[in-house]
């Protein structure tokens, strides 16, 4: 195999995702992130608990992201798109009209991330259903630049907006964006799981080229010209194509064959899977990290000596908002590129880990990023005014890093464990939400306890070493040694 990848034996299973292209020191009760000062001195309360209507929605969204996947396997993903788009919408109507009842703005902030849940879960396991192994790259790329880049884009105007209309304008705004969304959820995103002839699933196929797939018990068999005559696969196939009316259905089908307990079962099951531990460790890490930072950013620079206002604040995400343009762009320019360059010398056998290469980032760009960014905040002092320039451009070497590491970690776990994408998927959402919100909690003590400069550091050199794992992955990670069996099978 290409890249040094080791050989299955001769007498292992074909690897799943192997596929054949065809040639088609600060105080904590400073205000928080950059519109979090302006709420604070609404509500009149602690900044930690003003910073828990950003780190709680997380962990809301790594919870219902479980119920999300396991009901996406027996009633499909469109009801569950259309369902957690209401919550989001009817929420932020919530947030934005209540008055200053902080109990009630944390509940419609905490229920919101519940809604955001099936995005988490079910968005990635879409674009395994819609694309080929050969065209996932970009379009993951872009889920992330989605994801991650409006994170860095908006503060650059909610806080000028919140200086000058105040802070619930941002919600209003947030509604209407909200509601155009939900409308092209209801009438443009027809349900993309289908129950289709395994001969398509180029993926997922066995030693000879088989395709396989798996039951709702969750075994795998290769299907054969025999079981394709019979019918086995092909039972579940709609005799016509349905009509554009029939797509808008909030409920196209229930598969009676699904065991939901089954399902939540295997998704706990992928704690065993070497590939979706990897793809936490080295892609989600990042992602924790920068949820971390952008809740507590303003507890770093709000206060003296540089007290920064909203506005200020919201400038510090200006080149944040280049890197992940950047990131999407070297993404889409190479991913699914070198994916095919590597296949094509591979005797056109394409492999998952042919992505690795562009984890890359992360080491030469993410991890200076990250101590550059301690070391340069540390230095500012009453006599010397660091310059927000450099600050936000050492801020955006982190999304850079961020959006590269997520989205290759992703691409590759969806085509190393393409048959059971969704369960990846959410597991490495759900330890990467519950990292995200223990960053968020403790990210701001450990600040105050160490300094800006040995958190970043340690930091840093805690991503140095998950991403230099990446190394032996390429090698190994397709096999368990010469002659073992596939690694990247799990249980």
């Amino acid at each position: 195999m290409g890249l040094g990848i080791l050989e299955p034996s001769s007498d292992a299973r074909g690897v799943p995702g192997t596929a054949q292209l065809l040639d088609d020191d600060k105080k904590l009760d400073e205000p928080g992130n950059n519109v979090n000062g302006v709420v604070q001195t609404e509500f009149q309360l602690p900044i930690l608990k003003i910073e828990n209507l950003s780190s709680y929605p997380l962990l809301a969204s790594g919870i219902a992201c479980v119920f999300a996947s396991v009901l996406a396997r027996v009633v499909g993903k469109r009801p569950i798109y259309v369902f957690s788009t209401t919550i989001l919408l009817v929420t932020v109507v919530w947030s934005a009209a209540i008055g200053t009842d902080y109990d009630s703005f944390f509940a419609a902030r905490f229920i919101s991330g519940s809604g955001l849940g099936a995005y988490e879960a079910l968005v990635l396991s879409s674009i395994g259903d819609l694309y080929f192994v050969h065209q996932r790259g970009k379009r993951v790329a872009f889920l992330n630049l989605m994801s991650l880049g409006p994170i860095n884009l908006a503060p650059i105007l909610s806080g000028y907006v919140a200086d000058k209309y105040g802070w619930r304008t941002n919600l209003w705004i947030l509604t209407a964006f909200t509601a155009v969304g939900w409308l092209l959820v209801i009438f443009a995103c027809p349900e993309t799981r289908f129950i289709r002839p395994a001969i398509f699933e180029s993926d997922l196929v066995d030693e000879d080229r088989s395709p396989i797939v798996a039951d709702e018990n969750g075994s795998k068999s290769p299907v054969t010209e025999e079981s394709q005559e019979n019918g086995a696969t092909t039972s579940q196939i709609p005799k016509s194509k349905r009509t554009y009316w029939q797509e808008l259905k909030p409920l196209t089908y229930i598969d009676r064959r699904s065991n939901p307990l089954s399902h939540l079962f295997r998704l706990f099951a992928c704690l065993f899977y070497p590939a979706v531990i990897w793809s936490f460790l080295v892609g989600s890490t990042y992602s924790g990290w920068f949820s971390g930072l952008s809740i507590t950013i303003a507890q770093i620079f709000s206060s003296p000596p540089n007290s920064y206002t909203p506005t200020q604040l919201g400038r510090l995400n200006a080149f944040p908002a280049v890197g992940a343009l950047l990131a999407f762009g070297l993404l889409a320019g190479l991913a699914d590129r070198t994916a095919t360059f590597f296949a094509r010398r591979n005797r056109n056998v394409y492999e998952p880990e042919f992505r690795l290469c562009l984890i890359a980032p992360g080491l030469f760009v993410g991890v200076p990023g990250l101590a550059l960014f301690g070391w340069y905040a540390a230095l500012a002092t009453p006599e010397y005014q660091i310059s927000w320039i450099l600050v936000s451009f050492l801020y955006g070497l982190i999304i850079l890093a961020t959006v590269t590491q997520q989205s290759t970690s992703f691409a590759y776990l969806l085509d190393a464990h393409r048959d059971i994408s969704v369960e990846t998927a959410v597991f490495v959402v759900l330890v990467r939400n519950f990292f995200s919100f223990a960053a968020g909690k403790f990210l701001g003590p450990w600040l105050v306890r160490e300094g800006t400069a040995m958190t970043f550091y340690t930091i840093a050199g805690l991503e140095a070493g998950l991403v230099l794992t990446t190394v032996p992955l390429m090698r190994f990670l397709n096999t368990a040694g010469k002659g073992g069996d596939s690694m990247r099978r799990g249980p």
